[in-house]
């Protein structure tokens, strides 16, 4: 692959901004079957919005649980009509959330079996919520094993990872290969004021949480406002606390 020179958290907004669109230029050509996962958080508006820019036909895929909060499904609703992102979204549920039944989102629901076994199990054992209890048996469950599931057929992904972001993502790279599968990371190397300096100089609407002081996000009962690094909040009282939920660190295929 032949991406333009490196840059480094020091280069300027605008060399990040083309560095980027020539890593999903560059996917796009030699990956025909790739997508963009888009958790509709800050950081994945800014890297859909680029790769639409340049490439405006990689498919966007999203992995919701039945634990995200309303405003997640309200703000992918608005976006997604918004974008026109035409966007699939892979589910662990019995039944599609009425928000998207009504607004047309293409939804894959996934077995519940294995999720409501494992999660009546630890209620029983513990007396708590499995996301508090395991919450990495919990993430596996609804976030990891439902990615393996999207991009079962693709030869590679893009997503709006941030090596500035928290101490379990500097070491990433801007192209990873595990098991065959190559995983892009087009604004890896922005920092948080990057981003939303980018999202406010082109009126990209947020998620309304974040005006609630929440810097990450994620699963309700899982996500808190606040912290010194950006991901503090996820997991707290947790093993989990300010880690991650498995999609970046296992192999998908």
């Amino acid at each position: 692959m032949t991406i333009s020179s490196p840059v480094t958290i020091d280069s300027t907004m605008e060399e990040k901004i083309e560095h980027a669109r020539d890593i999903i230029r560059d996917a796009r050509k030699n990956c025909p079957k790739i997508a963009v996962a888009c958790s509709f958080g800050k950081d994945s508006m800014v890297t859909v919005h680029i790769v639409r820019q340049v490439e405006p036909d990689i498919p966007v895929f999203a992995v919701m649980t039945q634990f995200k909060p309303p405003e997640t499904f309200a703000y992918l609703v608005k976006m997604d009509k918004k974008w026109q992102l035409g966007t699939t979204v892979y589910l662990v549920a019995d039944e599609v959330p009425e928000i998207l039944k009504e607004n047309n989102i293409n939804v894959r629901l996934l077995p519940t079996d294995e999720f409501n076994r494992k999660a009546k199990e630890v209620e029983n054992q513990t007396g708590q919520k499995i996301y508090s209890a395991l919450p990495d048996e919990c993430c596996r469950l609804l976030k990891v094993d439902p990615t393996r599931v999207a991009v079962a057929d693709l030869d590679a992904w893009i997503c709006g990872l941030r090596n500035t972001e928290g101490r379990t993502r500097v070491d990433y790279q801007e192209v990873e290969n595990k098991g065959g599968l190559l995983k892009f990371n087009p604004i890896l190397t922005f920092t948080e004021a990057e981003i939303w300096r980018y999202m406010a100089t082109r009126g990209i609407e947020p998620h309304p949480w974040y005006a609630l002081g929440y810097r990450s996000l994620g699963c309700a009962p899982c996500s808190h406002p606040g912290g010194i690094l950006e991901r503090d909040g996820r997991w707290q009282a947790t093993s989990k606390c300010g880690g991650e939920c498995g999609i970046h660190t296992q192999r998908l295929k």
